[in-house]
């Protein structure tokens, strides 16, 4: 690790690169609003965002191993590479059978993009100030969700979709060219010795709490990016105000990544159980009412929990493992999300088509619940 001010001068590189290139890829929760408009059923929509995310079931794994141990910075770059092109790819789509084809790269592009970035931020970060610092790298993200959606659901209603997809696609291209020049490398291979490479398996076995509650994680928060745009729009409203609703999910979340060490202090798995509570309990209210100004109201509750949840996980994996198995250990959380995120779409959207949407969502809201569970009976294992 370097001395003096190299560490935040190169925390605040790879902040710029993901707030700029996340303003493009947010557009992604577009893509369920763009299928609708073609005709797509929930059972399609469904099936759109599975197949994004069927590469984030096993690749973040492999690229955090392989980030270890190579320069993650290329990947890194590699992976806006890959999304940015993709959304050029899909601008072009005029079917949902061509949106369908394009969730494959997409899916790739995103699979290395998180875990990458993420181990690139806790490798820059100083051990004992990690779990804030991701509370700050969430923000720059989430600050390019934010805008991202409102950003497209603009051009998309003044140029239509499609153009708003192209629009994405250079933004993301021209951040990753910026960040090749930003970003500096450590100009060498990791090399770790053996011992330190072995302990893969406890690792695994220390973090196994953190890393289940991450399936009904992923399953929520795959709706709220592959389905709920779509419910949205079926229920009449126009694109900006389905862009909107994305924002206020996404502004909800910079305001609790802000007081990621706040929560911290409380206890990671007191206050991941109290938003899956809240989680739940949001997921309940949502068919009760849908206005604009109802489901805003919802988009902000879901975004407060889901932004509970995120810094403290992460944090507390980073915290907790070794330098040489940092890139493991976010890629395993990633996959295992991943894993949740493919399930998410298929299983609600399958749900949402037979017995309608209200049912999908008591369905989520009893996940969402499940994961208790789990934290309870692991919260002494997390205060040791």
């Amino acid at each position: 690790m370097q001395a003096g001010g190299s560490i935040p001068s190169q925390l605040r590189r790879i902040h710029f690169s993901v707030f700029f290139a996340s303003i493009g890829l947010a557009y992604v929760y577009l893509i369920p609003a763009f299928a609708e408009d073609l005709g797509a059923s929930y059972l399609e929509l469904g099936f759109i965002g599975t197949v994004r995310s069927v590469p984030y079931m096993f690749l973040p794994v492999i690229v955090g191993y392989l980030g270890d141990r190579f320069e993650r910075r290329l990947l890194y770059l590699t992976s806006i590479f890959l999304a940015g092109s993709a959304i050029l790819v899909l601008a072009a789509a005029q079917t949902i059978q061509g949106i369908i084809m394009v969730q494959v790269l997409l899916g790739i592009g995103f699979s290395l993009f998180w875990p990458l970035s993420e181990a690139m931020v806790s490798e820059a970060a100083p051990l004992r100030r990690r779990t804030a610092v991701m509370g700050t790298y969430g923000v720059a993200w989430a600050s390019g969700f934010l805008i991202g959606p409102l950003l497209g659901g603009l051009i998309a209603d003044a140029a239509g979709f499609q153009i708003a997809f192209l629009v994405a696609g250079i933004v993301v291209l021209v951040t990753a060219g910026v960040s090749l020049a930003l970003i500096r490398g450590t100009g060498k291979t990791r090399s770790h010795s053996i011992e330190a490479l072995k302990p893969e398996g406890q690792l695994v076995r220390k973090l196994l709490p953190i890393l289940i509650i991450q399936i009904p994680y992923g399953i929520v928060f795959a709706f709220i990016a592959a389905i709920f745009p779509g419910y949205a729009a079926q229920s009449g409203l126009a694109p900006f105000e389905v862009g909107a609703l994305v924002s206020g999910f996404g502004f909800a979340r910079i305001v609790m990544f802000l007081l990621a060490g706040k929560f911290e202090r409380i206890g990671e798995m007191k206050s991941a159980a109290l938003a899956f509570v809240g989680v739940a309990t949001v997921m309940m209210l949502i068919p009760l009412n849908r206005s604009f100004l109802a489901l805003l109201a919802d988009m902000c509750l879901v975004g407060t929990f889901i932004g509970i949840i995120y810094p403290q996980a992460v944090g507390y994996i980073s915290k907790h493992s070794p330098s040489a198995n940092l890139g493991f250990a976010i890629g395993l959380y990633e996959t295992i999300f991943g894993i949740g995120f493919a399930v998410g779409p298929i299983t609600s959207g399958f749900v949402a088509q037979v017995a309608g949407p209200d049912l999908a969502y008591l369905v989520l809201a009893v996940i969402a619940l499940s994961a208790i569970p789990t934290l309870v009976l692991s919260k002494r294992s997390y205060a040791k």
